[in-house]
């Protein structure tokens, strides 16, 4: 009863943070994929859109750790600093302290790592929908070593380059609205 209790709370404060006062504008993201873990690492862009200071609780959700895989760590800071802006954690996903200046705007360092249980991995993406505006800048990059193959990529990478034992996969976009997860197979 107390999980179902803290998911309904988590399920209700994703929706509802969803906010006008707030727009999550860009996002810089590294993924990593190695010894059965697959890493995202990144900034997350967020702006106040009012002229009082923004302070509330924002859900980053994961993926379904039943198909693939539990959630390692997780790791939410602004960026530059080193205080922790987690609040709680599930297996659906985290809730974080958002604090923003009137009219500022505010990065926070996101990491977690998450537990292969098979040859695919998933950065969820889709949910920038219920933000109701596109991306206005979006830059991502895979990192696999040479020896993977990826087989499958849900939205096809712009360009790839070899360094060092790593293929880098990369993706830049500007006004985007993804209709589509990051879904990656691989071997």
């Amino acid at each position: 009863m107390k999980n179902f209790l803290l998911t309904y709370f988590l399920l209700i404060s994703g929706l509802s943070c969803f906010s006008q006062n707030i727009e999550f504008f860009k996002e810089d993201l590294k993924f990593c994929l190695h010894d059965s873990l697959f890493v995202v690492d990144g900034l997350y862009y967020f702006r106040n859109t009012t002229d009082a200071e923004v302070k509330q609780m924002l859900f980053y959700p994961f993926p379904d750790v039943e198909v693939y895989g539990e959630i390692a760590f997780i790791e939410i800071t602004k960026a530059g600093d080193s205080v922790s802006q987690l609040a709680t954690e599930t297996a659906k996903g985290s809730l974080f302290k958002v604090q923003i200046p009137a009219k500022g705007e505010v990065p926070f360092r996101i990491r977690y790592g998450q537990k292969l249980r098979s040859e695919k991995a998933k950065y969820i993406i889709t949910t920038t929908q219920k933000w109701g505006t596109p991306f206005e800048q979006a830059d991502y990059r895979l990192e696999v070593s040479s020896s993977v193959v990826v087989t499958n990529f849900s939205i096809p990478p712009d360009t790839l380059f070899q360094k060092d034992r790593l293929q880098i996969f990369t993706w830049k976009r500007t006004d985007f609205m993804p209709v589509v997860d990051f879904d990656f197979e691989f071997r």
